[in-house]
């Protein structure tokens, strides 16, 4: 069992050295530097250090004795799992953000500086706050136009929105204000089905499919950038593409899927 323990204590980061005092610590309940020192048979400094460390960690606390001289007490795991339990979470995202970027490698030139507005080809931008924003800055960036494709309801179910959110409202008032038509392909859904019955009052034309290549998410088409928005609850984000070659590769699959009649 101590085998055990030793090797899921050293998986969880924990040195050699760590180890071996917690462990010690735990039998003995409390101990000085000294005694911990003087039965672990490690150099003073060294056990001085390591429990400095194991205090940084939260696994153990110093109660002093007096002004010169303290005594150390173990704590629980709890500080380590939870410290695990962030790094999972870190992990995670990093693993949703690697997700699906390998269709974009090859438009990354390494060699060159930033574009010199401080924009570039591509972005990534993480978060709620930027889930929501992207979205509503998209009228302001049409043209005469604006083209959707994807699930509408994924989005605004990520976004805590819905068909009649002050946001969504806000949205619409600004096409029509502009005169801003719109042409959307988006997946069967109740929701979506209510939206498309108003299509001939909203400038808008909707035609609602099985399957489209971004069912779960949602792309929002400006006059020189698209949007993707991945709808996932757990790690919200937008891809802003502004690279020419991508956006016309999204553009012709847009049109020749309007052209071919999907969804009518």
């Amino acid at each position: 069992m101590r085998r055990r323990i030793q090797h899921l204590l050293s998986l969880a980061g924990l040195r050699g050295e760590e180890i071996t005092l917690y462990l010690l610590l735990m039998k003995l309940h409390r101990a000085t530097i000294g005694e911990l020192s003087a039965a672990s048979s490690m150099h003073l400094v060294t056990a001085y250090r390591t429990m400095k460390r194991l205090q940084d960690r939260g696994l153990v606390q110093a109660l002093k004795m007096n002004q010169k001289l303290s005594v150390y007490a173990p704590l629980t795991l709890d500080a380590l799992i939870q410290k695990l339990a962030t790094k999972e979470r870190e992990v995670r995202r990093l693993q949703l953000a690697l997700k699906r970027l390998d269709h974009f490698l090859p438009f990354i030139d390494a060699s060159s500086e930033d574009a010199r507005d401080g924009t570039e080809p591509i972005e990534v931008h993480e978060g709620l706050d930027a889930f929501r924003e992207e979205y509503l800055k998209l009228p302001d960036l049409c043209g005469d136009e604006f083209l959707c494709m994807g699930s509408m309801q994924n989005y605004w179910k990520v976004a805590g929105m819905s068909d009649e959110a002050p946001e969504e409202l806000g949205f619409r008032h600004k096409r029509f204000s502009r005169n801003m038509f719109c042409r959307v392909f988006n997946t069967h859904s109740p929701e979506s089905q209510t939206f498309a019955k108003r299509d001939s009052q909203e400038l808008r034309t909707t035609r609602l499919v099985d399957s489209i290549p971004v069912a779960k998410d949602y792309l929002g088409f400006t006059k020189d950038h698209v949007a993707h928005f991945i709808c996932d609850a757990d790690n919200p984000r937008v891809v802003i593409i502004r690279h020419p070659e991508l956006v016309n590769v999204h553009r012709k699959q847009f049109e020749q899927l309007w052209d071919s009649g999907v969804g009518t």
